[in-house]
């Protein structure tokens, strides 16, 4: 019934819409989200080249799917950042973004806009800026969108393919290139501000831009800035929170052919409290109080599964989680050019951008592994006599330490750029040259993090002449190992002294810096016709090479903290490429040939370490009437193995996993390591399609695609679980990335390298359509974006995980996921109407789950703006509301680790923070 009221409110709104008379203005979104490699407005004087291909003939519609995303529609929506609108276009999914952060400290992403196609990984979209490459904003070789000249952007390409051919590796899932509007004149700026209705999340943004000719138009330099910053959510203010686990199914056995698993509320630690847990011997289940003292009601442990509880009185920590990390940019861009001489200009780019993110980690969780003894001197006097009536001499506790807070991560970015080159035209062929300089420098902290040693040594807390002291296994007469060491009490909430809390943490800390130097050239032209019209060719050359050197702190390089310990490391990759591309005219103005066109391309590279491949693409336009065209792309494509994956120097955290060899569940270290024998991944891609545009209704354009991307010799970097249930499974070859210890057999370390050994495959359909015409006073504009998926496959070696229709963890691949956007303007007034949609799907496919069901996910987001036309800037106002009618997440926990922690719904796929007001104004001179 809900469904059905939203359904309904939302289908009135888009009536009131395409109905309302008073409202007019001629729109200019016309066919802008467009498939044929052009964008066309009702003022439009020539089309646009766009990223589908390198070649500059105008008019041409190449083979390979492009979704153009116009300024125009970005400013409809009025998002709270160009990326925030970028990733809820359906072919973007399983982007990195602040809302979807899960409250680890080690990855250094945390507050970035990362952007991934069709989930095959950020690392396999490449992102351009002009359709140039941008230095890395991580050693994976992402860029943070957040870092660049949004402010700047005229339009976003999103080309929906393999294009390594076109612009190289990285473009295994496609490219989004961020189009600059380089010859702006005059002045614009824009402010805005949102919060949710809860008052929490609030963001705010400035953006200022000016441009203007010199020397008497001979030159032109556009300058822009633009300043945003947004604050923190937590899952616990939220109504929907109710701390939705996975847990082991209760009621399974090993012969009632019971699901594995089950989805409960209220799910929470077996194995720790905030205030200290027994979890071993005859007092296992005596919990302390916040004074420290027993509590006179003992632990409820209710049906316990590994590291979890269901139906007791266990503590959920998923609710401390962030939904949303507190983040602060800001940016600086110019751009000059200048004509030399007619047929030769110069131009120069220069560029800084800033992001910082500060966040809550997860607390230190001693999950039943901290040994106290009988004599520890902040023990209950209860405790102890009872201890001690039982002839046991100690006993473990399950503590969280949140007496120490939650850990303090801060993540900052620093972009540094520089761009020089000159371009041309000699003889009607066109050249540009250009010399491109990045750096990055990338820090990462996590502070108020425990040193295992010193925690270790200052809960073992002894009375000696009187005086409370650290012992050496529960004995104060030999001399303790650290004179520094300051005891504290490890029971109850009362916070350490200053100088315990300086004793047992530190601050873990990284310094990256990685740089980026490219030189290419290209020219393109017509060398000569064939029957049905001029060929076009673009042949080109480009180096590039990438360096970084990382710094850590000595703890960390030791391995001595519970989170962080990153590692020092320095590597460099070299790549020298040539390519080529060609468009030959085959057919034209013959029945049912209109015009038919051959689009390929070629690339060769040469990597330093990884060796020499050549990628490749072959398509076909075929416009069958000036209605219908058809169209089809084979390509191989490239992506080869990162900084990361080749030099990792050993970055380390703490995970908790089941380890099937005893059964049980617990914590572990594990070491994110690099290896320098990884090859390039290869990806065999294959997209067909259609595309209408009726002369019986002018203004619509529709788009059906279907693409199918096989990538093998794939670089995986499993995660600690799955590389335990892969030697478990049979796969010999991680076994030995296990070690356990000798005596108790348990898992001490686990190293996760970089493995060529996937494959993957992503198939599906796009589909696009849009409509534009004059009704009543002023123009509506209507537009879909659509996208199914049938399959989104990981074949590991060992396990084929099917990800197509789930809707759990960052890996979900919704099977539909589609927008709805409905614009009318009349005079200097504008409604839009945006509705997004999330297919209903399944948590997982690797477990069978009791009622393994999500339901369909509905949007609505309503944007009003009003331009005053007669006064100076022509200032608008506009008002958005976003989840106008304050849908919750559909309640999908996390199926990996570590899932006691997971707020129960996945930010990467659902709106976490329920309605979210904004307002702003936008004005140009």
């Amino acid at each position: 019934m809900a469904h059905r009221a939203h359904l309904a409110a939302s289908t009135a709104l888009a009536l009131i819409l395409t109905g309302q008379p008073a409202l007019a203005q001629t729109s200019d979104v016309g066919s802008a989200s467009e498939d044929t490699g052009t964008v066309e407005t009702p003022d439009a004087v020539s089309d646009i080249i766009v990223t589908a291909t390198r070649t500059n003939r105008e008019g041409y519609t190449a083979p390979t799917p492009t979704t153009v995303i116009s300024l125009d529609q970005i400013q409809q929506s009025a998002p709270a950042s160009l990326a925030d609108y970028v990733n809820q276009l359906p072919a973007l999914v399983g982007s990195t973004s602040p809302r979807n952060n899960n409250g680890t400290t080690s990855g250094g992403t945390a507050g970035s806009n990362l952007l991934s196609l069709r989930n095959l990984g950020v690392n396999r979209t490449l992102v351009l800026l002009d359709g140039r490459r941008v230095v890395p904003s991580t050693l994976t070789g992402a860029v943070d969108v957040n870092t660049l000249p949004t402010s700047m952007v005229q339009r976003v390409d999103v080309v929906t393919g393999g294009a390594s051919a076109a612009w190289g590796s990285d473009a295994v899932a496609g490219v989004v290139n961020f189009i600059l509007d380089d010859k702006y004149t005059g002045i614009k700026g824009e402010a805005n501000y949102g919060v949710t209705e809860k008052g929490d999340g609030s963001a705010y943004r400035l953006e200022l831009t000016g441009g203007m000719p010199f020397a008497g138009g001979r030159g032109h330099i556009v300058v822009s800035g633009q300043y945003a910053k947004s604050g923190r959510v937590q899952a616990r203010d939220r109504d929907w929170y109710d701390g939705s686990k996975l847990i082991p199914n209760p009621g399974r056995t090993a012969t009632n052919g019971a699901p594995q698993y089950i989805v409960a509320p209220n799910v929470g630690l077996a194995s720790a409290t905030d205030n200290g847990l027994i979890t071993s011997g005859p007092l296992r289940g005596t919990q302390f109080g916040a004074n420290g003292l027993a509590s006179p009601t003992p632990f409820n442990f209710g049906y316990t599964a590994n590291l979890q509880s269901l139906g007791g009185t266990a503590e959920d920590q998923g609710g401390r989680i962030e939904l949303a990390i507190p983040t602060e940019t800001y940016s600086v861009f110019g751009h000059a050019s200048f004509e030399l001489t007619d047929a030769i200009q110069a131009y120069g780019e220069a560029s800084y951008g800033h992001g910082e993110a500060n966040y809550l980690g997860v607390s230190y969780n001693r999950f039943g592994n901290v040994t106290i003894r009988a004599n520890n001197a902040y023990l209950d006097p209860a405790v102890r006599r009872a201890l001690q009536a039982a002839g046991q001499t100690s006993f473990s506790l399950g503590t969280s330490n949140y007496k120490f807070g939650q850990i303090e991560g801060r993540n900052t970015r620093a972009l540094t750029r520089f761009v020089g080159g000159l371009k041309g035209d000699l003889g009607g062929w066109k050249w540009d040259v250009y010399y491109e300089r990045g750096v990055s420098k990338i820090t990462s902290i996590a502070a108020r993090n425990p040193i295992v040693a010193a925690y270790n040594k200052a809960t073992d807390a002894v009375l000696s002449s009187g005086s409370i002291v650290c012992g050496v296994n529960g004995d104060a007469s030999p001399a303790n190992d650290d004179a520094a060491c300051v005891p504290f009490n490890v029971f109850g909430s009362a916070a350490p002294s200053d100088a315990a809390f300086a004793y047992v943490t530190g601050t873990a800390e990284q310094h990256v810096r990685i740089t980026q130097d490219v030189a290419s050239g290209s020219i393109s032209g017509e060398p000569f016709s064939t029957w049905a019209g001029p060929v076009s060719l673009v042949v080109g050359a480009e180096y590039r090479k990438e360096t970084y050197r990382s710094t850590a702190d000595a703890i960390s390089q030791a391995t001595g903290f519970f989170t962080g310990n990153y590692k020092a490391s320095t590597g460099d990759i070299s790549v020298r490429e040539g390519f080529a591309e060609i468009i030959v005219p085959l057919l034209k103005d013959t029945r049912f040939f209109r015009d038919v066109s051959f689009n390929g391309a070629v690339r060769y590279t040469d990597y330093d370490p990884s060796g020499g491949v050549t990628t490749w693409k072959a398509g076909l336009t075929w416009d069958v009437t000036s209605e219908l065209r058809l169209r089809g792309t084979r390509s191989r494509d490239i992506r080869a193995p990162n900084l990361n994956e080749l030099y990792q120097g050993g970055q380390a955290t703490t995970s908790a996993f089941v380890d099937p060899v005893l059964g049980t569940g617990y914590a572990g270290r594990v070491f994110i390591i690099g290896n320098r024998e990884l090859t390039p991944e290869r990806a065999d891609t294959l997209s067909f399609g259609v595309g209408y545009r009726p002369e019986w209704l002018r203004g619509l354009s529709l788009s059906v695609d279907y693409y199918d991307i096989k990538l093998s010799n794939a670089i995986v970097t499993l995660n600690s679980q799955n590389l335990i249930d892969g030697c478990f499974g049979g796969s010999a070859d991680l076994c030995p990335y296990i070690t356990r210890d000798p005596s108790t057999n348990m898992i001490t370390e686990i190293l996760t390298p970089g493995i060529n050994f996937s494959s993957e495959r992503a198939t599906g359909v796009d589909i696009e359509a849009s409509y534009s015409a004059e009704v009543g006073p002023g123009r509506l504009g209507l537009s879909v974006l659509a996208n199914y998926v049938k399959r989104r496959d990981i074949d590991t070696g060992f396990t084929v995980y099917q990800y197509a229709d789930t809707l759990s963890d960052n890996t979900a691949v919704p099977k539909w996921r589609g927008t709805l956007n409905a614009n009318y303007r009349a005079g200097g007034t504008s409604l839009n109407l945006r509705e997004r949609f999330i297919s209903a799907g399944r948590y997982s496919r690797q477990f069978t789950i009791a009622d393994n069901h999500v339901k369909a996910a509905y949007y609505t987001d309503l944007t009003l703006t009003h331009e005053f036309e007669d006064l100076p800037g022509k200032p608008a106002l506009f008002l958005s509301v976003e989840n106008l009618f304050d849908q919750a997440p559909r309640v999908t926990p996390q199926t990996i680790a570590p899932v006691h922690i997971n707020t129960g719904v996945n930010g990467t796929v659902y709106d976490v923070l329920g309605r979210n007001f904004r307002a702003g104004v936008r004005f140009g001179f």
